[in-house]
């Protein structure tokens, strides 16, 4: 009896503290409760939801934005006046002067001999290089368009007659990429919000529209821009641009190009030429820090249908932005197919180095680019390992690994970097 009793009384203990919770959870939200817990009922003159249109401008967003700030000042679309989440991502007063280069990347001539430790931006659009797995060998034929072509002779011709400075080729964005319907999309939004403030009869959240839009249309003005990239003018004959690009996971990609595209994608400097510069950019920037503080003034003094329909608009526009961000590569954003023909010739993976090697070399047919950017080890079993990998390299049956395991314990003399090889 006495051990059923000692059985009965935790369990009921237990029980009882279970449901002190649900008992007080009933008598908070119900009305002969003054407390008020979850403010359900959105009515005017009662208690309501609150709106914090100045969180989601300050912080939601902002590095979806960042991520995109160069192609949204690019696009055509970039300074029509809109909502933009993170507004303040695009008040920086330190523009770059150009575009960001991938580092940590070798490329160098294969017959000029010309070696870089980063590969350009839109090279990279092409390659994609970060992606590439260990010891992965690509190759690709890339030539200019016909169009392309004739504008280059154009441009040297008009060189020839009025020199103006270095020509520069423009990469646009894609008419119909994901950065344009997205923007295209936020306008039309806010021309909704217009309406949708116009019929509330609020002059406030009319106000507060009118100066973010305009805040973010002078923002994008104040960076815009159009990438730029040095172009060959000089129409004198000379030997083949063709390219080998090396990572440091030991990754290959051999490219084929006259010299003018390599001068555009791998040798020249792309730069970002700004349309306003000086005191017009600082203008643009200053009225629109200004009028970004007086839109969150106005939009924290609107009614609460307009916050409402303000704050979804922008949490629409963040997840819109931060999918684009996530789900889209460059090559979706810029046009490179109007001036470019890309072909990809070979493309597989490799079970090491020595492969990976033997693969540029073999499409390269030259060892001077291998020993100059230092792709082997610079000792002499590695200088006779290339040496006769130049000579097999239209042998299909020479076989890299064991030519390497038997030249690594070979004695040869040093000699010294010969390019023409």
């Amino acid at each position: 009896m006495h051990d059923y009793n000692y059985f009965i009384f935790p369990v009921t203990l237990a029980c009882r503290i279970l449901r002190s919770p649900i008992l007080i959870a009933k008598y908070l939200l119900s009305k002969k409760s003054n407390m008020v817990w979850f403010p359900l009922d959105v009515e005017e003159g009662e208690v309501s939801w609150s709106f914090d249109i100045v969180g989601l401008l300050a912080v939601v967003g902002g590095s979806a934005i960042e991520k995109h700030a160069q192609a949204i000042t690019a696009s055509p679309f970039g300074s029509f006046p809109r909502l933009l989440p993170a507004p303040e991502t695009m008040l920086d007063t330190d523009r770059p002067a150009r575009l960001p280069a991938v580092k940590d990347v070798t490329v160098v001539g294969v017959h000029s001999g010309n070696q870089f430790n980063e590969l350009n931006f839109f090279a990279d659009v092409i390659h994609n290089i970060e992606s590439l797995p260990p010891f992965f060998f690509q190759s690709f034929r890339i030539t200019h368009r016909k169009d392309a072509n004739k504008e280059l002779e154009d441009a040297a011709k008009d060189v020839e007659k009025k020199p103006t400075g270095p020509q520069k080729a423009i990469i646009p964005l894609h008419k119909f990429c994901p950065l344009n319907l997205v923007t295209f999309a936020s306008i039309l939004m806010t021309i909704a919000l217009f309406v949708w403030a116009g019929v509330q009869h609020s002059a406030v959240g009319l106000l507060g529209l009118g100066t973010m839009s305009l805040s973010t249309s002078m923002a994008c003005m104040s960076a815009q821009w159009r990438p730029s990239l040095s172009v060959r003018n000089v129409k004198s004959k000379v030997a083949d641009g063709d390219v080998v690009i090396k990572t440091r996971s030991g990754a290959f990609v051999c490219v084929q190009c006259p010299e003018e595209v390599a001068r555009e994608l791998y040798a020249g400097t792309e730069v970002c030429d700004y349309v306003f510069n000086g005191r017009y950019h600082q203008a643009l920037l200053a009225t629109s820090t200004v009028l970004l503080m007086a839109a969150i003034i106005f939009f924290s003094n609107t009614g609460w249908k307009i916050q409402i329909a303000v704050g979804l608009a922008y949490i629409v526009l963040n997840l819109a932005y931060w999918a684009m961000a996530l789900l889209t590569e460059p090559s979706q954003m810029w046009n490179m197919n109007d001036r470019y023909v890309v072909e990809r010739l070979d493309s597989h993976p490799n079970p090491n180095f020595t492969k990976a090697l033997w693969d540029a070399i073999r499409t390269t047919e030259r060892i001077g680019w291998a020993k100059k950017t230092q792709a082997a080890p610079a000792t002499k079993n590695w200088d006779g390992w290339l040496d006769e990998a130049k000579k097999n390299c239209r042998n299909a049956d020479w076989d890299c690994e064991e030519a390497r395991d038997r030249w690594m314990q070979a004695k040869l003399d040093n000699h010294e970097i010969d390019m023409t090889q």
